[in-house]
C-alpha cells in the first residue's frame, strides 16, 4: 500500500511540474476592450518569451477575462501581423460559446477562461509575429482584445 501511495504522489508531482514547464503566462498588450477586462494569457507549450512555435505543432492559447456585461453569445476573431501586414486567421468555429470551454450566457463581473487550440501550418514562414485575439459580443462590441508576440521557428 505504501508503494502505491508513493507512486501516486510521484505521478502527481510529475504532472504538476510538466504543466508548469509546458504552460506559461505571457506578456500581452491590451487593445480596445470597453466591455470586459483581460486578466491573463497563457500559452501551451511555451518555455520562453516570446513563445517559440514549430511548424506543424498544436498550440493552445488560454485567455482569462471578466465581461463587464452579460454575454448571451459572441464571436472570436484572430489576427496575425508581420511586417505591418495584419491578416485575419480562419477559425473552423468562430462562436465564442461553442467548443472553447465557455458556457453562455456569461455573467457580468465573473472571470472566465477561454481556450483555443490550433495547428501552426507546415508552410508558415519563420519569424516573429504578433497574434491578436478579439472577443466580440452579441451586439458587435469588443469585449476584450489582446496581442501577444510569438516566434515561429
Amino acid at each position: 500500500m505504501a508503494k502505491l501511495v508513493s507512486f501516486i504522489i510521484i505521478a502527481y508531482l510529475l504532472i504538476i511540474s510538466t504543466e508548469e514547464i509546458l504552460s506559461r503566462e505571457v506578456p500581452f498588450t491590451k487593445c480596445a476592450s470597453p466591455f470586459g477586462q483581460l486578466s491573463s494569457v497563457d500559452v501551451t507549450p511555451c518555455d520562453s518569451n516570446p513563445c517559440v512555435f514549430e511548424s506543424g505543432t498544436n498550440e493552445t492559447i488560454a485567455i482569462t477575462f471578466t465581461p463587464n456585461e452579460v454575454l448571451s453569445k459572441g464571436d472570436i476573431h484572430l489576427y496575425v501581423t508581420k511586417w505591418g501586414i495584419r491578416k485575419k486567421l480562419p477559425l473552423k468555429n468562430p462562436h465564442l460559446c461553442e467548443g472553447y470551454g465557455l458556457k453562455c450566457p456569461l455573467k457580468k463581473g465573473i472571470p472566465v477562461k477561454l481556450s483555443i487550440t490550433g495547428q501552426i501550418p507546415q508552410r508558415a514562414p519563420s519569424g516573429t509575429y504578433e497574434v491578436e485575439a478579439e472577443l466580440i459580443d452579441q451586439n458587435g462590441g469588443t469585449v476584450v482584445c489582446g496581442i501577444i508576440t510569438v516566434e515561429i521557428a
